[in-house]
């Protein structure tokens, strides 16, 4: 799949459609509210509305004292979010005015834009703060997700990743460091800071860390297996060991301010 297709920004949110209410039920309840904290705080000192930048099912605008306006690509998604305010619309072309907001944040939406920069920029355009949030690359192996990838990729062999999965891999990878995400910011004419830092998931326990995993629109169409991918993959995370089971993914933060 090539992210430059026109037709591509359809197929991401389509995929996030069909996920919405599994996503919303297990990786935000389980993982992104926990993983948005450190975007959150830093955005503890804005006195103003802030904008939620590819939004989903509102893990970060629910953490959030001050109003908050989210906007996203796929209406399924926005749905499932709390907040009051919901835009479906597309993160590089903001439909809002300049200086609309006090700050404008993206918590693990910016490795899913094809064109980031033009992202950032329309950021920097409706809030003189942009806070960004996304994973570090590359990856480092967590033996729970290596558990379930085995047992999927034994069921269907020759597609480890959904089409969009693959595709989403490599925007990941472009964003995933703190000299990208600050070039980002520098870019759109803001004074950055960027560094790495260690998230915090507190274990679910083996059904729920599988059902989040599952729930990602980068795992292929399972079909009839899907029954049998699922009980295999919780057997197999509930059998690893304690010690393996802790994780502090590594995650990039970055803010940028106008002058």
């Amino acid at each position: 799949m090539n992210v430059g297709d026109k037709g591509f920004k359809s197929l991401v949110a389509a995929a996030y459609d069909r996920a919405a209410s599994a996503f919303a039920g297990f990786a935000d309840r389980h993982v992104y509210r926990h993983l948005a904290r450190p975007l959150a705080g830093a955005l503890a000192g804005v006195d103003g509305p802030v904008l939620d930048v590819a939004a989903g099912s509102g893990a970060l605008g629910r953490l959030l004292a001050v109003p908050v306006v989210a906007i996203d690509l796929s209406p399924a998604q926005l749905a499932g979010n709390p907040l009051a305010a919901r835009v479906c619309g597309d993160a590089e072309r903001l439909p809002f005015a300049d200086g609309a907001f006090a700050a404008a944040a993206c918590a693990f939406g910016v490795n899913h834009l094809p064109d980031p920069l033009a992202a950032v920029r329309e950021m920097a355009r409706v809030a003189p703060v942009v806070a960004l949030l996304t994973w570090s690359r590359p990856e480092v192996a967590y033996a729970p997700k290596l558990a379930v990838q085995a047992v999927i990729d034994r069921h269907v062999p020759g597609a480890p990743r959904s089409a969009v999965g693959r595709a989403l891999d490599g925007l990941g990878d472009a964003v995933g460091s703190p000299g990208v995400l600050h070039g980002l910011l520098t870019g759109a004419g803001l004074t950055a800071e960027a560094g790495e830092l260690a998230g915090e998931v507190p274990w679910p326990g083996a059904e729920a860390f599988v059902d989040y995993r599952l729930a990602m629109v980068t795992v292929p169409d399972l079909g009839d297996a899907a029954e049998a991918v699922r009980r295999e993959a919780v057997q197999a995370v509930a059998a690893l060991p304690a010690a393996e089971l802790a994780w502090r993914p590594r995650l990039v933060l970055a803010v940028g301010r106008r002058g």
